[in-house]
Formats: C-alpha cells, sequence, structure tokens
C-alpha cells in the first residue's frame, strides 16, 4: 500500500509506492477538457529526496502555466499544426512551399523529439551539419521560419523558453558584383533569336518598368490602361503591378507543377507605373502578334495573359529564367536577369531626377532599407567624382595647418 505524504494545495504530493519499491512525484494541473478529468502528472524515483527534487523540477515547469499536455508533442506534431493554423490560411502557395521545404529539414532531423527537449544545440547543428555552411540564403531562411514557429510555441505554453531565440549563421558570402547593363547590352538581349514569342516585349517591358520576374509573367491585358486623343492617337499610359506569377506544388493527378496567378508580394508591391508611348506602340504590334497566334491555336488557355507559351499556357517563371540564362550565357552576357532590375533603381538615382522613396515605389519594395541595401550601386563616374571631392578635402585641411 502507499503511503502518500501531502503537499500544500497545487504544490503536489510525493508518497511511497510499497508494492512497486520506488517513490513517486505527482502534481496535479487543470482539467482534461477532453475527458473532464484532473490531470496528474508523475515522476518515479529512487528516494524521497529523489522525488522531492523532481517535483520541484515540475513545480518549476508548470509554474509558467505550460499546458499540460505539452510533454507529449514532438517537434514534428507542432511545425505541421503551426504551419496549417497560423502560415497555410494567408501565404501564396510559392511562399508556403518554401516555408514546407524549411520546416521538412527541421523535422528530418528532429521531428521525432518531443517540443520540449529541444535545445539550442539541436537548432544550430542543423544549420552547420544538416544544411551547411556553403548555403547562407537557406540558413538564413531557415533561422528565420524556426524562429516563428518556435515563439509561437512559447505564446502558447507549450515550451517556457524559444531554443530559436540566438542561432547563429554561417558568414556571410561577399555580394556578387553588380554588372550594370549597357546600351550594346539591352540592345543584344532585344535582338536575341529566341524561340519565345513573347521575348523582345518581354525584355522591354523590364527596361521600362523594372519589374521582377513573377510581376512580369502575371501581367495581364487589364493592366494597362492606355489613353487616347480623338484621333486615336496614343497620348499616354500605365501598367499597374498587382499580381504575380508562383509555382506551386505538383499536381497529384497530372504531375505537373501547379502554375498560377496570385497576389504581389506585399501590399506595398501593388503600384501604377507610367510608359513611354514609344514602349506602348511596341506593345500594341505585339498584342496583333499574339492575336495572330491565339486565332490559328486550336485551345489558347489564357487569352487575358500579355506572356503566355506558345500554345497559351502559363509561361514557368523558372522555364523563363533557364531561357535567359542561355541566351546570355549563348551571347557572353554576364548580367543576370534580376540585374536588369537593379539597373532601373542604378538609372534613377544616377540621373539625379529622383529620390530614394521614387525608386522604392517604382520597384515595389516593402520598406526603403532594401532599396537603400540592395538596388543602388555607384557607377565609375561616381566613384571618381567622389575620388576626387576626397583629394580636395585631404589637400584643404592638411595644407591649411602649414
Amino acid at each position: 500500500m502507499a503511503r502518500r505524504n501531502s503537499r500544500g494545495t497545487n504544490e503536489g504530493t510525493v508518497y511511497y509506492c510499497e508494492a512497486n519499491g520506488y517513490w513517486m512525484a505527482q502534481l496535479t494541473l487543470a482539467y482534461d477538457p477532453l475527458t473532464g478529468k484532473r490531470k496528474r502528472l508523475s515522476r518515479y524515483a529512487n528516494t524521497r529526496r529523489e522525488a522531492l527534487e523532481k517535483l520541484n523540477e515540475l513545480r518549476e515547469k508548470y509554474a509558467c502555466n505550460i499546458h499540460y499536455d505539452a510533454g507529449k508533442i514532438t517537434v514534428k506534431q507542432w511545425l505541421d499544426k503551426w504551419k496549417e493554423t497560423y502560415k497555410a490560411p494567408k501565404l501564396r502557395e510559392n511562399t508556403l512551399a518554401s516555408y514546407e521545404r524549411v520546416l521538412n529539414i527541421c523535422t528530418d532531423a528532429i521531428g521525432y523529439m518531443k517540443l520540449e527537449k529541444v535545445q539550442p544545440s539541436d537548432l544550430q547543428n542543423i544549420i552547420y551539419s544538416n544544411i551547411g555552411t556553403d548555403k547562407y540564403r537557406t540558413c538564413q531562411y531557415f533561422r528565420t521560419v524556426i524562429k516563428q514557429a518556435f515563439a509561437r510555441a512559447v505564446k502558447e505554453r507549450l515550451i517556457i523558453e524559444s531554443p530559436a531565440d540566438d542561432l547563429e549563421l554561417p558568414e556571410k558570402p561577399p555580394k556578387k558584383p553588380f554588372i550594370k547593363p549597357t546600351i550594346d547590352t539591352w540592345q543584344t538581349l532585344l535582338d536575341a533569336n529566341v524561340g519565345f514569342y513573347g521575348w523582345s516585349i518581354a525584355i522591354l517591358t523590364v527596361l521600362v518598368t523594372g519589374v521582377r520576374r513573377s510581376e512580369l509573367l502575371a501581367l495581364t491585358w487589364d493592366s494597362f490602361n492606355i489613353k487616347k486623343d480623338k484621333n486615336g492617337n496614343i497620348v499616354s499610359g500605365t501598367v499597374t503591378i498587382d499580381k504575380a506569377m508562383g509555382i506551386g506544388k505538383v499536381d497529384p493527378v497530372t504531375q505537373h507543377l501547379h502554375i498560377y496567378v496570385g497576389r504581389t508580394k506585399s501590399v506595398s508591391a501593388i503600384r501604377t507605373l507610367p510608359l513611354p508611348i514609344s514602349y506602348i506602340k511596341e506593345l500594341m504590334a505585339y498584342k496583333k502578334k499574339q492575336n495572330i497566334l491565339r486565332m490559328a491555336s486550336k485551345n489558347w488557355e489564357h487569352p487575358e495573359m500579355v506572356f503566355t507559351t506558345n500554345d497559351g499556357r502559363y509561361y514557368n517563371p523558372d522555364v523563363f529564367s533557364s531561357l535567359y540564362s542561355r541566351i546570355c550565357k549563348e551571347l557572353g552576357i554576364k548580367t543576370t536577369f534580376h540585374q536588369l532590375r537593379h539597373d532601373m533603381a542604378t538609372s534613377m538615382k544616377a540621373s539625379h531626377q529622383f529620390d530614394f522613396k521614387d525608386i522604392q515605389n517604382q520597384l515595389g519594395h516593402s520598406n526603403i532599407q532594401i532599396t537603400l541595401d540592395t538596388y543602388t550601386h555607384m557607377e565609375e563616374k561616381d566613384i571618381e567624382k567622389v575620388g576626387e571631392w576626397m583629394d580636395n578635402r585631404f589637400e584643404k585641411i592638411v595644407n591649411s595647418g602649414k
């Protein structure tokens, strides 16, 4: 028969089980919402002193109102629940797919562990060993996502503190040099012999807008607002960027990637941009060309899209990137597609007609720091100008003291 040594209310109990020959530390928590019965946590010990120590550990832990069922939840169970509850309803499909890739890295490594047992070293080891120090961007994304997931676990009182708060990243690699596209670069790209019928107008669109790849391929004909005078001459025009093309999961039936048009990267990415009249004329000529192809096609799936495959389907963004890379390799062009976008910011800055807020709006950045950090590069003439100014400043100060 067990002899119980009752403790005060909410302090738990320590007693000896004579039949089994061990001491028991037991703490009573809340009611189980499923059964209506009180939930008790028990720990076994060889001595009364050891049992009291374990009871104190339980008190310290559950004094923070930790959920009584917290000790049963694994890392995988929590990450799955967090994703479906907090992320799936609001993330774009391609962003959710990126989250899932990161979460899979974590669950493959420690998904079996109890959530409360995870230590910072377990997560740090995933960054340095499972991902690898040569994949800085993946490590950075992993830290961002996992930190969110464990912070929510703290809020829901599944753990006392987050093991993801102070994760370290590998050394950041040097930024790739910006290779500014020259006028010849743009012209070579425009003149390239490409199988994609929309190639030239796509490059022209990036030239006059600086849109992202996903925004470019998501343009629909109603994105454009073109104004004409009473004689039918084009007098002005704008394009509204409010959509983005994404790549989702593989369709289980067709085994094809799900290509879709959704919302832009952020609310601040929605913007209306002015267009040159000469560009609009090129766009209208292109539309006639597309209509000819569409009329000759048996099934043109997306007549609303500005850019499609040669048979009217959505144009896979990854396929477009591969096409661009192949063309650049063949033509000896070192400027990446994203650096074409950089060029819009750099050229606006070099004109001395626009401030950083203008550039931020043109490119659709969520905050101006992105514009400052990433998309403005000093050209050689600017560097030379600073050098000359510095020489003069140095001479003035040094010589004034002689």
